[in-house]
């Protein structure tokens, strides 16, 4: 896989347009990792995942949600008038 700095991105945006394979954006100076870039041609190839990583990134997000428990008032009462 091509790696490529965050600051040959910022020195150069067109760096982007050249490239047609997925790449690894990589800080130089602290060696991580900090982002994947995927071509738009490659981007078929990948919309399978990308839709499973976007509801992962749903569930967490929500997951406070799904952990609430019916302790809150106001939810016990709205179920109550929606049950009459």
């Amino acid at each position: 896989m091509i790696q490529i700095g965050i600051s040959d991105i910022s020195k150069n945006p067109s760096l982007i347009d050249k490239l047609g394979d997925v790449t690894q954006i990589v800080n130089k100076k602290t060696k991580q990792i900090k982002g994947i870039f995927v071509p738009v041609a490659l981007l078929d190839r990948f919309s399978d995942v990308f839709e499973e990583l976007e509801y992962q990134q749903f569930v967490e997000r929500n997951r406070t949600l799904a952990d609430t428990t019916l302790e809150d008032e106001t939810t016990e009462d709205g179920l109550s008038d929606a049950a009459w």
